[in-house]
């Protein structure tokens, strides 16, 4: 009999690097022998999209409306004529206890259907019924709904099997939540698709959403950093390529509007939206990939503002790229500083060690080839060995 799993990632429609996770566990999955539900009601194409964007295959996976995120009247259409439901509707309860215990049961009456579910937080602690219920954090909560409960929590908590962080940042802010051991599995790249042969140009690559929003990529202090630095001597004929997704329509993206405005006259060049292929492109004939997300944030105090991982960084290294990211984060655990990139801090620093490293064509090629070789370490057979490991898929 065919095995079913439910995937649930209320972010969806955003595409980023979360994104790629749980759908990369969606398409691990059905190469196993399960049939896949995705449970979202937003744009019904999105799957095509995230095909698209991410280079995976989901063409066997299914999407189901939301129940997660239901009213009660959508629960009341779903649960017309059963009898749990009536017996609710007849008590004097107070409307927020009994939509409490309607959504309670919509969820244990469709979550138990499954062999196995796979639930990306959103700050929500949930009660998940199937037979493997798997709880995916991506981010350093400091205070949510994840914030111990004397009562609920641990009785959430006994539904689990498994509780997965992406890095070991993550687990660092949200292991007390639980009592559980938290396991590490650093989120898939599927490295054998990016090329590090190609002829290097002299670009400098920055990939990431243009949003604002939690863990922004902070663009506009990239601008301001490469606009000292093309005022260094010999660095005619570099540029800054700014590559990334935007929810909105260009021209309605107030930032993206902004950061544009502030690149006018520099080398500095934009790609919204681009494909699995136009990014590799970008990537194969890229020298320096930068990243900002973190820059100026006290860590300790709003770790949710720093990068947790950072798959473009893995992404960059297995093309060839050395890699500049902020100390802080997940980012240390991916590059190992002066040995396959460097860390960061502030944007003189930033400036000075790539200028340094542009001026070095010997250590270029050393860092090179160690930053490849780091790559390795994330990639999506590693990701799907510890997965399949991790939950011991029959």
């Amino acid at each position: 009999m065919t095995k079913k799993a439910g995937i649930y990632d209320p972010y969806l429609d955003t595409l980023g690097g979360g994104e790629r996770y749980c759908l990369t566990v969606a398409e691990i999955l059905l190469n196993n022998g399960y049939n896949v539900d995705i449970f979202w009601s937003g744009d019904s194409n999105i799957l095509e999209k995230a095909q698209e964007r991410f280079s995976i295959n989901l063409k066997k996976a299914k999407i189901l409306p939301d129940i997660f995120e239901a009213t009660p009247h959508e629960i009341e259409r779903i649960h017309d004529n059963n009898f749990l439901f009536n017996l609710i509707q007849k008590t004097n309860s107070k409307l927020k206890i009994k939509e409490k215990i309607l959504k309670i049961f919509q969820k244990f009456n469709i979550t138990r259907k499954y062999d196995l579910f796979f639930f990306l937080s959103d700050g929500s602690n949930p009660f998940l019924f199937s037979k493997k219920n798997i709880l995916h954090i991506q981010v350093p909560f400091l205070s949510n709904s994840l914030e111990p409960q004397p009562i609920i929590n641990p009785i959430k908590s006994l539904f689990f099997s498994n509780i997965i962080c992406n890095s070991k940042f993550t687990s660092k802010f949200v292991k007390k939540y639980f009592r559980k051991k938290i396991d590490i599995l650093y989120p898939p790249v599927d490295i054998v698709k990016f090329n590090n042969q190609e002829k290097k140009e002299n670009i400098i690559l920055s990939v990431g959403r243009f949003d604002n929003i939690l863990n922004a990529k902070k663009q506009d202090c990239l601008i301001d950093a490469f606009s000292k630095l093309i005022k260094r001597k010999h660095l005619k004929g570099w540029k800054l390529v700014l590559a990334g997704g935007s929810l909105q329509e260009s021209s309605k993206n107030a930032f993206l509007q902004l950061l544009i405005k502030k690149a006018n006259g520099l080398p500095i060049e934009f790609f919204i939206n681009p494909n699995f292929e136009q990014l590799k492109k970008l990537y194969a004939i890229s020298k320096i990939y930068w990243h900002a997300a973190g820059f100026q944030v006290n860590e300790n105090l709003h770790p949710e503002e720093t990068e947790h991982f950072g798959m473009t960084i893995v992404e960059a290294m297995a093309s060839g790229l050395v890699p500049f990211g902020i100390n802080k984060g997940g980012i240390p655990e991916i590059i190992d500083n002066k040995v396959n990139g460097y860390l960061w801090k502030t944007i003189k620093g930033l400036v000075n060690k790539t200028y340094n490293l542009i001026g070095n064509p010997k250590l270029f090629e050393q860092m090179t080839s160690k930053s490849v070789q780091k790559s390795k370490q994330f990639s999506k057979e590693n990701f799907e060995t510890e997965f399949i490991k991790l939950i011991k898929l029959p």
